[in-house]
């Protein structure tokens, strides 16, 4: 502290009496004397226990005394305040600016209150550790104002890993309940597992994931049963008044469990419809016998109560947690859990602190109480309660009452829609937990009606709400499934809640399920995004059918699959000026089928925000649970009275955001950065970017991007964003960047492919699969080795060893199938001359597993067909086919096509067939014939040449005699470019260590005279 200036001890004070005005129940003791930790004399400067999680310490310096207060606070990890049960799991250390030791009475509450120049950083507990802790940022420190400070405190005190510790408990209790459950009744599919999965609407399976639902159930009830009665929630059973008994009432659960029912009873009548109606379907005698039902809640009641002293009536995302780990069905319905962290991300993203949906201010209660949010596939809820949970608390930060708020959102505001009884359950516990002594009348929290209805038609879930007019029956059948009892009188008024234009803000994680994925477990589907619940075929066509006509003539499209129809109904649902944020495959932001999404998108949004993550995995890439592919977030405004600007703001973070507070950080960066403008662009070259930065620690960039009037946008997962700003401009015809001297620009020949040359037939169009439908090919198609002359040769599938070289041999052969007359047999052989006459030599690789395989074009001896995994590419005069094949296997080429397909999966670029022709490329017919002579010589030169995989790219000797003989020998372009330390030579570096390329990849592939071999990386 300077000499003479006002005392920490002051400000301390004056920092806890302005944070104990911020939030609620808050109990804020700032220098306090006598004891204050347990076993310690040394008071903390600010304690703030927090009566929805653990206790937060800051420890306070005055400028430039950061050590010291780093020190301090690391020294109150491990330690427990006096009358509490928990320990301190994080601290703050933060540092007051200088001018603070110069201010004192209203004046110091002033600059409290208004500075934006507060320097602070988080610890949290090392598990078992005392005095140790993680920090938050790595380096350096974070600057804000005192609600930026107060939001870190209500993040901190829910500790990441003790909540991960309470999952466990949790999971452990369900599963012990489940088996005991299944000891006593063996039988799968029948008895009184058949009783519980019907009440469930789900299949009685022999992994018992069912069972383990319905125990999920429970245990919810159980949980939330005391939370209200820690709430002193008032029930009137029998027409008294009291308050509900607590869990203690009810130990012998075995011999109580009538009087369990009839205090649920009891609370049904005030409310809670989704939580506690199943809950006492599932106890009823009926389904659970005398002893099964003593079985069973001895460990969900054992197992609630240490959750209850865990904190978990005051931690209501638990369950939504351990549900990933439970939901039944998962591989068809694509439930994706929307981990915490990155639902923090999205819903701070969605509601920014400058600008409050509704138009209001965040201390205008009368406003926020008419919010509308919905979440149409809400899963456990996370995202819903998230959005919430912001809300909530950026209207008590300003000055609100939250909990005068809980009612009316409830009742009004948020809508949670699901095809899945226990995901609803689940979502319910999740909001009206977080002010469970306030009642509200009603909720629009409802089960969905899915597959085949008893009056002969079928239903689609939430997506039954792209009509224009909602069905009343509908509605009913929802509230009536989801409540167990409620009448169409109870719910009346959600008809008018779900219709178009209404939502402020629709927030989702939709499932990604594709119609056209018939691989690996949805081989045998026909049409897996209607396959949930064992629906059969028949059903599953009348869904497809039924979809597509809600949808109409609209960007919903079944080949991008639900997450389309999803997005279009959030695009119907959302008013203008409202927002959309989504969690999404990557493929929405390249994918051929999302076009019609991309285009709504810039024709109808501004301030359209894109993130995605640099991972070398899928799971790296993710923002869910365990989709398994790389995704993107989108928060975007429905058109208002701002023009919408057909551009921008692409965000490439390092990795996922750590914990829910690093997301809350991270969307206030991005926000920041937004707002204060000035933001790097794609289109002025490699210049660099705005960084993301929470004080030293680098977390990834910003760049402000036209969005592309068609064809994907392909900055997407990129780390080294000098590759995206050198492909843009290469797709445009100038070389640039990479290191090369102003003025030292080239302009190539570039056009798309499908203006050089026509592309092949798509494989259903080739082969017939007598075991589906959907091929209506002339050719069976046989595999066999070929020893002899095919007639019809065709190059089907992948073998990365055999596609190593630039010509490649046949590896199928097709045959004219058979037809049962004479008129269809001739019908079949015209359809196989047509086919034929596709047939060529060059043919373009519409997979390419960056990691594992070499070539983008492979050709063949001779024409043949290109099947599924090679389409051909025919050109008019096939002696451009050399040059098309030398630049597509060129870096160049490979560069391109990098940047020009969907990434959605880790260390692979896909694209459609009819994707190909989009693809840029050099423009072959812009050469001369003695350059075409030039490029079969070369081409003829290296087809000795084994190229490696294309992420071993900078170590590849044939690739780098390739890009010669390109560049110079048949281009004619300066040999600078290929010069060691040259141009080529960093891009092909910079290729090698993107993440998306490698993948992660521990190995390399080595070659031999005689072969290859995988050996272990050791630079990766």
């Amino acid at each position: 502290m300077p000499d003479g200036g006002t005392h920490e001890q002051t400000v301390n004070v004056a920092l806890g009496e302005e944070l104990a005005k911020l939030r609620q129940g808050w109990q804020v003791l700032a220098d306090r004397t006598g004891d204050v930790l347990v076993g310690e004399r040394g008071r903390p400067d600010v304690l703030v226990l927090e009566p929805a999680g653990w206790p937060v310490v800051i420890e306070a310096k005055h400028h430039p005394y950061h050590a010291a207060a780093e020190e301090a606070a690391l020294g109150r990890l491990g330690s427990r305040p006096v009358g509490s049960k928990h320990d301190i799991e994080t601290s703050i250390a933060l540092v007051y600016p200088a001018d603070f030791a110069n201010l004192d009475g209203g004046a110091l509450r002033q600059a409290i209150r208004e500075t934006e120049r507060l320097e602070y950083s988080l610890y949290t507990r090392i598990k078992d550790q005392e005095h140790d802790g993680e920090r938050l940022p790595a380096g350096g420190w974070l600057r804000g104002g005192l609600k930026d400070l107060a939001m870190l405190v209500r993040r901190a005190a829910t500790p990441a890993q003790r909540v991960d510790e309470l999952a466990d408990v949790l999971e452990g209790g369900i599963n012990d309940a489940a088996d005991r459950f299944s000891t006593l009744h063996p039988e799968v599919g029948e008895g009184r597992g058949a009783q519980l999965a019907e009440i469930l609407e789900q299949t009685d399976d022999p992994a018992g994931q069912t069972r383990r639902v319905a125990m999920t159930v429970l245990i919810n009830a159980l949980i939330f049963h005391e939370a209200l009665a820690q709430a002193g929630f008032r029930i009137r059973p029998e027409g008294t008044q009291r308050a509900v008994h607590s869990l203690e009432a009810f130990q012998q659960l075995e011999f109580r469990r009538q009087e369990l029912l009839d205090e649920w009873a009891a609370i049904l009548e005030r409310n809670y419809w989704p939580i506690f109606s199943t809950a006492s379907r599932l106890l009823d005698p009926t389904v659970m016998p005398i002893e099964t039902a003593s079985d069973v809640l001895q460990p969900l009641y054992f197992t609630s109560r240490r959750l209850v002293e865990g904190g978990v009536t005051r931690s209501h995302d638990l369950t939504g947690i351990v549900f990933q780990r439970l939901i039944a069905d998962r591989k068809f319905l694509a439930a994706n859990y929307t981990r915490p962290e990155g639902a923090a991300l999205l819903a701070a993203l969605a509601l920014p602190l400058g600008d409050p949906p509704g138009g209001s201010d965040w201390a205008d209660g009368e406003t926020l109480a008419a919010v509308q949010i919905g979440d149409f596939a809400c899963g456990t809820g996370t995202l819903l309660s998230a959005a919430y949970q912001r809300l909530s608390l950026l209207h008590e930060l300003h000055g609100g009452d939250p909990r005068a708020l809980h009612g009316p959102l409830m009742t009004n505001g948020l809508v949670g829609l699901d095809v899945l009884n226990i995901a609803v359950h689940l979502t319910a516990a999740m909001l009206a937990g977080s002010h469970p002594d306030t009642p509200f009348d009603g909720e629009c929290l409802l089960t969905m009606p899915y597959g085949d209805q008893r009056n002969s038609s079928v239903a689609v879930g939430s997506n039954e709400l792209l009509a224009a007019e909602v069905q009343a029956g509908l509605i009913h059948q929802a509230a009536a499934t989801t409540a167990g009892g409620r009448t169409p009188e109870d719910v009346h008024d959600l008809i008018s809640r779900v219709g178009h234009g209404k939502f402020d803000l629709v927030i989702m994680n939709p499932p990604f399920t594709r119609n056209t994925n018939h691989e690996g477990d949805h081989r045998d589907v026909p049409l897996p995004a209607y396959a949930a619940f064992e629906t059969p075929p028949e059903v599953q066509s009348g869904m497809a059918k039924r979809e597509k006509r809600l949808a109409g003539k609209s960007a919903a499209d079944g080949n991008a699959g639900l997450a389309s129809f999803f997005t279009e109904l959030s695009h119907r649902k959302v008013r203008a000026g409202g927002r959309v944020a989504e969690v999404l495959p990557l493929s929405a932001l390249s994918g051929k089928s999302w076009e019609a999404v991309r285009q709504q998108w810039r024709d109808n949004y501004s301030d359209l925000i894109a993130i995605t993550i640099a991972g070398a995995g899928d799971d790296e890439a993710s923002f869910s649970g365990d989709t398994g592919m790389a995704e993107c977030l989108i928060v975007a405004t429905r058109g208002d009275s701002r023009a919408v600007s057909g551009r921008g703001t692409f965000v490439t973070l390092v990795n996922q955001p750590s914990s829910t507070y690093h997301g809350d950080l991270v969307a206030a960066a991005i926000q920041g950065a937004v707002s204060q403008g000035g933001i790097r662009r794609l289109e002025d070259g490699p210049l660099g970017t705005t960084p993301i930065r929470l004080g030293d620690e680098y977390c990834g960039y910003l760049l402000d991007c036209p969005l592309p009037t068609q064809g994907p946008w392909p900055l997407v997962g990129i780390a080294d964003v000098e590759l995206a700003q050198v492909a843009q401009r290469l797709a445009l015809g100038r070389l640039e960047g990479l290191g090369q001297p102003a003025g030292a620009d080239l302009e190539l020949p570039i056009t798309p492919i499908g203006a050089v040359a026509k592309r092949g037939l798509v494989d259903r169009d080739i082969y017939a699969d007598e075991h589906d439908g959907t091929r209506r090919g002339p050719f069976d198609l046989h595999r066999p080795p070929i020893n002899h002359a095919p007639t019809y040769p065709m190059l089907w599938a992948h073998d990365a060893k055999k596609e190593r070289q630039l010509t490649v041999a046949v590896d199928s052969e097709g045959q004219i199938k058979s037809a049962e007359t004479t008129f269809e047999q001739e019908a079949v052989r015209e359809k196989a001359a047509e086919v034929w006459s596709t047939a060529t030599r060059a043919h373009y690789n519409r997979d390419l597993r960056f990691n594992s395989q070499s070539l983008v074009v492979a050709m063949t001896g001779r024409k043949c067909i290109g099947g599924t995994a090679w389409p051909s590419i025919i050109f008019e005069n096939p002696e451009h086919e050399y040059a098309f094949a030398l630049w597509s296997n060129s870096t160049l080429g490979l560069f391109l096509h990098w940047w020009s397909t969907n990434k959605t999966q880790s260390g692979r670029g896909r694209t459609t067939v009819t994707g190909i022709p989009d693809i840029p490329t050099l423009d072959v017919r812009t050469l001369t014939a003695e350059q075409h002579a030039r490029a079969q010589q070369a081409f003829e030169r290296l087809t000795a040449e084994r190229f490696l995989p294309f992420d071993q790219i900078d170590e590849d000797p044939a690739r780098e005699k390739l890009d010669r003989a390109l560049i110079v020998d048949v281009l004619g372009l300066p040999e600078s470019l290929c010069e060691p330390d040259g141009p080529l030579e960093l891009l092909r570096r910079k290729l090698a260590a993107e993440p998306q390329i490698h993948g992660g990849k521990k190995s390399r592939v080595v070659f031999t005279e005689t072969g290859e071999y995988a050996v272990r990386r050791s630079d990766r």
